[in-house]
């Protein structure tokens, strides 16, 4: 084993049952170009039952610098969590099993955050449909190499909510106790603007590092989890609320950059609105409603955002009456 000294880079692959993907990520994340004692692949099998762990053993079997932590099956979070309770490298980048990085790109990453002596470099994604690219995002040169304050990153850089689009400073996790909500549904909407905020270094480059696999299988999931979803939505809202009220200054561009994010949320947990999950009055009991529309820029978001404030009754009926 090659850990005598501290790794530039832990790359954390949780992994539940993803037989027909783990290969290719695991694959992509060993085309690199940096040697393989200056980072490792720690793979946290999530209680898989299929071929997906057999498939792991045999590339650490091969590859000294790949690992595999074993835990029963409790979600992304929680192994999350774990990859970053494992993690030797000054950095933890979290990559999923059915998606795959970029070759040749560890050089640049690891060499630009340390360097810089950032706590989070983050860089483009791409998601990858039937093979084909299906755009870059977010896709901001302008902003490109530019060191900011947590705090006004957000303001200036539009970054997707995924994890998987930045590197970390495992010290600054750490430090700041940022992890993962367990049992969370699209857990990383509130766990990046979090992190984003808090830290003293942060930087975006135009970099397309990262490809998103879309998977139909991913889709019906979602589908099938729409109360949940639901509920969780509301959850996020809550917790960045929260977060807001006790980190940033009511009035500042940060805090209306969080508030877009919170108003976003609470209307993804509309669309999945299921009167089975809570009524509307749980909405309406929420200390972020009515919806704060003067932070929005667009005019069809403000326009939404009012029509919400109106009528929930009416929202849910347009946008049901929108979807057909």
């Amino acid at each position: 084993r090659i850990y005598q000294k501290m790794l530039k880079l832990s790359i954390v692959i949780p992994a539940y049952n993803v037989e027909k993907y783990i290969a290719n990520c695991i694959e992509s994340c060993l085309r690199q170009d940096i040697p393989q004692n200056e980072y490792e692949l720690v793979v946290i099998n999530d209680g898989s039952s299929d071929g997906t762990m057999q498939i792991a053993q045999t590339y650490a079997a091969k590859y000294g610098n790949l690992r595999i932590v074993e835990q029963e099956n409790a979600g992304l979070s929680v192994a999350r969590n774990a990859g970053i309770a494992q993690a030797r490298g000054e950095y933890i980048w979290f990559v999923d099993s059915d998606d795959t990085i970029k070759a040749n790109v560890l050089g640049f990453l690891t060499k630009t955050a340390i360097d810089d002596h950032l706590d989070i470099l983050c860089f483009d994604i791409s998601p990858i449909a039937k093979g084909a690219s299906a755009g870059i995002f977010p896709g901001q040169p302008e902003q490109s190499g530019r060191i900011f304050s947590g705090t006004d990153f957000i303001t200036k850089v539009d970054m997707p909510p995924s994890a998987c689009t930045a590197v970390f400073r495992t010290s600054f996790l750490k430090t700041n106790a940022l992890k993962f909500t367990p049992g969370l549904l699209h857990e990383d909407f509130e766990f990046t603007p979090r992190a984003y905020c808090l830290a003293q270094r942060i930087s975006y480059v135009n970099v397309c590092a990262y490809y998103y696999l879309v998977r139909e299988e991913s889709i019906m999931t979602a589908q099938s989890k729409r109360r949940q979803k639901a509920s969780d939505m509301l959850r996020i809202c809550d917790a960045l609320y929260n977060f807001a009220k006790q980190h940033l200054t009511e009035g500042s561009e940060a805090h209306k950059a969080m508030t877009r994010k919170i108003n976003f949320a609470f209307s993804q947990s509309l669309r999945n609105y299921s009167r089975d999950v809570f009524s509307l009055d749980e909405y309406r009991r929420k200390p972020y409603y009515p919806l704060d529309v003067s932070v929005e820029g667009e005019r069809k978001w403000r326009l939404k955002y009012r029509l919400a404030n109106l009528s929930l009754p009416l929202y849910l009926l347009i946008h049901k009456w929108v979807k057909r």
